[in-house]
């Protein structure tokens, strides 16, 4: 997951930008929780390595361009399957 502290007024437009790039498969805007967390929008990029994933975090980077005042890669631990609802009956 790469988290990115985007100019507000921006974020929306930009989110969708990032949202299109075909190694993203999730992006979402979240509320900051200052003083701890200035990160506003999530980005789930994927990668076969730490390498390719810090790459194509270096091209969200330069397409957020002035708009992004920091960022940080939250890289997984283990890998979880997810699953659908499921309804007791």
């Amino acid at each position: 997951m790469s988290v990115w502290d985007v100019d507000d007024a921006r974020v929306d437009d930009l989110g969708v930008q990032v949202g299109a790039l075909e190694f993203v498969t999730h992006c979402y805007r979240r509320p900051r929780r200052l003083p701890d967390w200035p990160y506003n929008l999530f980005a789930m990029v994927h990668g076969r390595n730490r390498e390719e994933v810090a790459a194509r975090v270096a091209e969200i980077e330069a397409l957020l361009d002035d708009a992004c005042r920091s960022h940080d890669i939250l890289y997984s631990t283990a890998i979880l399957k997810k699953t659908g609802l499921r309804i007791a009956g």
